[in-house]
């Protein structure tokens, strides 16, 4: 008996030391979600080291969701693995798409798709998102 008070203090000093924990967790796709934040412009290197503009590399400029808070992802395979505490999703767009929405950069949106885990180096952030649609928050 004297060693559950033992147990609980421990689990709660090991969630303290995990560090935050996200708020919501979704699912990859093909689950459709949600997500809502500012919409961003950012532009990183690309090819072909993907390591530096200012050292030869070709711009990439790609949209960005800052969330409003961390989120996290269920695992589903081996290429789409959980992740925790992201609080960044690198927006996948066709031209109609960034041609529709070019004037919501800086802006609150929200925005819904189906989630994939980085894994080329055009891929900029863990987490991605083929967008389906953008609405700016009220």
């Amino acid at each position: 008996m004297k060693r559950a008070p033992l147990i609980i203090y421990g689990s709660f000093i090991a969630l303290l030391q995990a560090g935050p924990v996200a708020a919501h967790c979704f699912e990859y796709a093909p689950k459709v979600v949600t997500v809502s934040g500012t919409l961003v412009r950012e532009t990183l290197p690309g090819r072909p080291n993907y390591e530096g503009v200012a050292s030869g590399d070709a711009p990439e400029t790609i949209w960005v969701l800052k969330l409003k808070a961390p989120v996290c992802v269920l695992a589903k395979n081996e290429i789409d693995v959980s992740e925790n505490g992201e609080t960044e999703i690198q927006l996948v767009l066709d031209q109609e798409q960034y041609n529709k929405y070019r004037s919501l950069p800086g802006q609150s949106v929200a925005i819904t798709g189906k989630l994939f885990h980085g894994h080329t180096g055009h891929h900029h952030k863990r987490l991605l998102l083929t967008t389906i649609e953008i609405k700016k928050n009220a």
